[in-house]
Order: structure tokens, then sequence, then C-alpha cells
């Protein structure tokens, strides 16, 4: 791993990389680099957050001055040196930004579903967890969950219930796949207090006359 001092020029003279990617360490300050790419040259901070090694982007070269940047990871460091996970703190800022909204526009973009269950889904959004279409999907608890549901049963029905929560249940499984450190579903909760509806089995009537045909 090369090391030399960062500067306009020295960034301006490295080559990019044949394959893969090559990090250059600076001289001047422990861990300031670039990282330098086929096409890209990108300055990075790394350090240690409880004995964990986490490195974090800082810019593109061509955007930042090497003395910007050195001043940028030099912040950047001192806050891990604070036991602060800037990345940690990266992906918690994006998870609060989905809302219920959002990750039912994302769902249904990539899940391969019917028109008939597609309207289903906006349905249950549009008409019973209205309430809940611009909340961040991880600030949605148990305890909500099961008021919600106890109060769709009792307003529109046990089955209108279930079926509201089997969406939503739906919908957070596929962003929390997308989020590390995600908060487990919140809908586990009507299956650990035993609060799901019972729904009885449609059952088919047939006529003596079809039994004797």
């Amino acid at each position: 791993m090369p090391s030399l001092r960062l500067t306009r020029r020295s960034v301006d003279e490295i080559p990019y990389a044949q394959k893969g990617q090559v990090l250059y360490r600076d001289t001047l300050l422990p861990g300031f680099g670039l990282r330098v790419g086929a096409q890209s040259k990108v300055f990075f901070a790394e350090g240690q957050v409880n004995r964990r090694t986490r490195r974090v982007t800082i810019g593109r070269a061509d955007i930042f001055a090497p003395e910007v940047a050195r001043k940028k990871a030099l912040t950047i460091l001192g806050d891990m040196a604070d036991g602060h996970d800037p990345n940690a703190e990266k992906r918690q800022e994006a998870a609060e930004q989905v809302t219920l909204e959002l990750a039912l526009e994302r769902f249904l973009e990539i899940r391969k579903l019917s028109s008939h269950t597609i309207s289903h889904y906006q349905r249950t959004e549009r008409l019973y967890l209205k309430s809940w279409r611009k909340k961040p999907l991880n600030e949605i608890t148990r305890q909500m969950v099961l008021k919600k549901h106890q109060d769709i049963g009792k307003k529109h029905g046990e089955t209108t219930a279930n079926n509201v929560m089997r969406h939503f249940r739906s919908i957070y499984n596929f962003v929390a796949a997308t989020q590390d450190d995600f908060p487990p579903n919140p809908v586990q909760i009507l299956t650990q207090a035993r609060a799901w509806y019972k729904e009885r089995r449609r059952q088919t009537l047939i006529s003596a006359l079809d039994l004797t045909m």
C-alpha cells in the first residue's frame, strides 16, 4: 500500500488503476488516504471505532482539494476517536428517510405483482394506513401495530385487519432486507401475542345433484 504526501500535484500524477483499486496513504495525516480506481480518485478517512476499522468516503479528488479533504478527514477521525461511527450514522439517516409511502413505491416497482394485487396494496395504504404514510418505517413500533390491528378489526372487520397487516409486513420485510441495523418487523407482535384474528375457511357447498353427476 503506497504512502506519499497527498498534494494537488502528487494526486494528479498518480495513475489510474489498471484493475481493481489502489489505496494511497497520506504521510502527513495518518488515517487520510486516496482510493484510486480505473476512472476515479476519491479521498477517504480510515480509523478505529470500538476496535473495528471504519473507512469513510470524503469526496472525489477532482472536486475536493487535498488540503480541504485533509481537514475533513481530521474531523472525521476525531469523531471516530470519540466512538462515533460515521457510516452507521449515515445508514441511520437513510433509514429515517424511508417512509411507508416511499417504501410502498419501491416495493411495487421491484416486485412482480398483478394489477389486482397492486390495487390491494395501494388501497391498504390509502384507506387503512393513511396516518402512517409519512412516518419512517423504523419508527413504527410493535404497540402501534397491535393497536392499529385492533382498531381496523373493530371498524372494518377482522379479515381486513389481518390482510392490512400482512401487506404491511411484506413491505417492511422488503425494506429491512436492504437496510443494515433495521429493527425487527413489528408485525411479529401479532404472532407472539396470538393477536391475529381467526379466519373461517371458505367452504364450497356441493348440491346433491352435483354429487350424482
